[in-house]
């Protein structure tokens, strides 16, 4: 994840970890997250309450 993505180890720990787990969405503020394709990647700041 670190190095396909270009992902500082934290946040590549957390991708893999969410991935590993079987985890389909993964809840951030951090929107350079988004370009993992292996997770639906929701950004906190982008989502509306109807």
């Amino acid at each position: 994840m670190r190095v396909r993505y270009n992902l500082q180890l934290p946040d590549a720990l957390q991708m893999a970890a969410a991935i590993i787990a079987g985890c389909e969405t993964f809840l951030t503020n951090d929107t350079a997250l988004k370009r993992v394709i292996e997770l639906m990647v929701l950004v906190v700041g982008k989502l509306s309450v109807e």
